[in-house]
């Protein structure tokens, strides 16, 4: 049976789909957006400083300060789906490296679903890494989780972190060595094991088309990772000259076997879902 919370997500974003593919004219999609603003800030309003979200018999706590975390919180961005996928490759034991973790849309479901393992939540953006860490102290003990600013990638050095927005549950940050922001540390993965990281048994990924920087990165772990979840960007892969082929090639000539998931189930395009496992 198709979950409920998937269903409203296509409903709310019939518009959207109907506008691409008949041609509504533009000022008409400007009125539903602002429509739409207003219906998401009402429904924020009311939902008070949390909202609780279950996803495979996993139920977390997030904490809500903006609409972006309450939109995130609710709709899971349109990724319920693949955290159901990433939650189904754990038994409770795992080392889990979440690489673009955001307030925590994944890191807590993992957290929550862990037993004697550990997640450890990536995420450079200094706005969401505080609201992640304020949700995981909501949803697990502290021995179950770390909280990284480190923003891994196949050099070990600084960047930019270039933000579209600064909200708190805003996505849309990536690296940007030539971009106006924030200055972060970059690291391989594969070199972190020298400062007391775990190797990971399993690794989601979320980096805004630097995809096959990170995963080039981790290097000789990729040799012990059972399973990645990861959110293709094609378009956004062009800022680091890669492409979505270039990612998927990769994995398999890692030696992995890839699972095409489809799109988030919201209106965003451009971007596409693939579980790889051995």
């Amino acid at each position: 049976m198709q979950d409920t919370s998937t269903r409203k997500d296509r409903l709310r974003n019939t518009p959207y789909r109907l506008a691409a593919k008949y041609g509504v004219p533009p000022f008409v999609t400007a009125v539903y957006w602002r429509a739409e603003t207003a219906y998401w800030t009402a429904r924020a309003a009311m939902a008070g400083d949390a909202v609780e979200t279950t996803v495979a018999g996993e139920t977390v706590r997030f904490g809500i300060s903006t609409v972006a975390e309450y939109r995130r919180a609710t709709t899971l961005g349109g990724e319920r789906d693949l955290i159901a996928t990433l939650l189904s490759d754990l038994d409770g034991t795992e080392t889990v490296w979440d690489v673009g973790a955001c307030v925590g849309t994944y890191t807590c479901f993992v957290a929550n679903a862990l037993t004697t393992g550990q997640v450890v939540g990536f995420e450079p953006e200094a706005v969401n890494r505080s609201r992640l860490r304020t949700n995981l102290e909501a949803t697990a003990p502290a021995e179950c989780w770390t909280v990284s600013p480190i923003a891994l990638a196949d050099e070990n050095g600084t960047t930019t972190l270039a933000s579209e927005t600064v909200e708190a549950g805003g996505g849309h940050h990536y690296l940007a060595p030539d971009g106006v922001g924030r200055t972060v540390e970059t690291r391989r993965g594969e070199d972190l094991l020298a400062d007391g990281f775990a190797p990971p048994d399993v690794v989601k990924i979320d980096v805004q088309g630097a995809e096959l920087l990170v995963l080039r990165g981790l290097g000789d772990l990729l040799d012990t990772v059972e399973s990645i979840s990861l959110e293709v960007h094609p378009a956004k892969c062009r800022r680091y000259g890669t492409t979505a082929e270039d990612v998927e090639a990769f994995l398999r000539a890692a030696g992995y076997s890839l699972t095409h998931l489809g799109g988030p189930a919201d209106r965003r395009s451009d971007v596409y879902f693939v579980h790889a496992h051995r």
